[in-house]
């Protein structure tokens, strides 16, 4: 039993090491089209956001590089009405919805359907989303080329709070494994759900066989992959997304990625050997990801796993190596700007938020039935 397990979670210590050490090599550069001439369609699904949109539309609005036949639509499912009658004086285009069962990817099917204007690309964005100013450039210079599935940079908007600065790492650790990493060696960026860009037809026929409680974002990468289409990753285009500050959002956040997780694991996992027998690399990638353990656990459980084998006198080296290796794997993919400002009283926290990734699988198979919305604060600094 020890073997399998140590087998286990050698496979996830391996994962995240390799490729952290492909991020650590530049960007492999992408095709680009300069002075193109896309028309973008910017689609901000907003459910019970009234704390945030406000300030996102008008960021949106105010970008340098926005033309004017780029669009705004604030898809708003239970917005109050004294925030609908804000967003309707502003150059955005309102969706209102009151959905009796709400999800996002109901919501955007619906909005979808109401629009019969012709764009170039899609846009996805979340609430609290705001780009740094020559994201839209960049964006449209990258579809220009021929990229038609897109992932943007997305970072940290916030470190206020101990939660928000770890999640904020827990980020930037993704954006070099799953994205930079990826991308270096020819493969498949992950998608993270905002800071899409996607060619406008292709995301309308997708995402209207799509109907899951969570994880629309995943399903969508999963029926891309499968597919064949690559998923590009643009480095240089930031998209500033709010953080986390508290246990209880984090805990509920969590219980819906690992949901999400499980679920996609358990449906895909015999097509995603089939298709690596046929050559589609990026699809069994994708599943083997969900198939390893939450980066999160997988750091309690190789430390847990020394300290057992230390009282049993067994496979003390394979564990130290398993522990050497992880650490040193998530401590290069975070970037320089976050890993100078760590502090020795972060790292208290790691247990903390480990106990709520813990609660958050036992709880998981909630999510499968209702939607676990995570609210957003006014984080955004003029």
């Amino acid at each position: 039993m020890s073997i399998i397990i140590l087998t286990y979670l050698s496979i996830g210590v391996v994962y995240v090491l390799f490729f952290s050490l492909m991020a650590l090599f530049s960007s492999k550069k992408i095709k680009i089209q300069k002075s193109p001439k896309s028309r973008f369609l910017f689609l901000i699904p907003a459910y019970k956001e009234d704390g945030v949109i406000i300030e996102t539309v008008k960021s949106l609005e105010n970008q340098p590089d926005i033309s004017k036949e780029d669009k705004i639509i604030v898809i708003g499912d239970h917005l109050q009405k004294a925030t609908l009658k804000i967003l309707e004086s502003s150059k955005a285009q309102i969706i209102a919805l009151n959905l009796e069962k709400s999800t996002k990817a109901k919501a955007i099917n619906i909005a979808l359907s109401t629009i019969h204007a012709d764009f170039d690309a899609v846009v996805l964005l979340d609430a609290d989303n705001h780009l740094v100013p020559g994201f839209i450039n960049k964006a449209k210079a990258a579809f220009a080329g021929g990229n038609k599935v897109i992932q943007a940079h997305r970072i940290a908007k916030n470190l206020d709070t101990r939660f928000a600065f770890l999640d904020a790492i827990s980020e930037e650790i993704n954006n070099s494994v799953f994205r930079k990493g990826h991308a270096n060696i020819g493969l498949s960026s992950a998608l993270i759900g905002s800071g899409l860009i996607m060619d406008f037809q292709e995301f309308r026929n997708f995402m209207s066989e799509i109907d899951v409680v969570s994880g629309f974002d995943k399903q969508l990468e999963l029926d891309l992959l499968h597919k064949g289409q690559k998923i590009t990753y643009l480095q240089e285009a930031y998209v500033l997304d709010e953080k986390v500050r508290e246990s209880a959002v984090f805990e509920n956040q969590r219980t819906r990625w690992i949901s999400a997780q499980f679920n996609f694991a358990k449906k895909h996992f015999f097509s995603a050997f089939i298709a690596l027998f046929r050559g589609n690399i990026d699809y069994f990638d994708k599943v083997l990801q969900f198939l390893l353990p939450p980066r999160l656990i997988l750091l309690g459980s190789v430390f847990i796993s020394l300290i057992v084998h230390i009282f049993l006198g067994s496979f003390i080296l394979w564990n130290v190596g398993l522990v050497v290796g992880y650490v040193v794997g998530l401590w290069l993919a975070i970037p320089s700007y976050l890993r100078k400002t760590i502090k020795l009283r972060d790292f208290s926290y790691v247990p903390v938020s480990l106990w709520y990734m813990v609660k958050a699988i036992l709880k998981f198979k909630k999510a499968n039935k209702v939607f676990i919305h995570t609210p957003h604060l006014n984080t955004y600094s003029k």
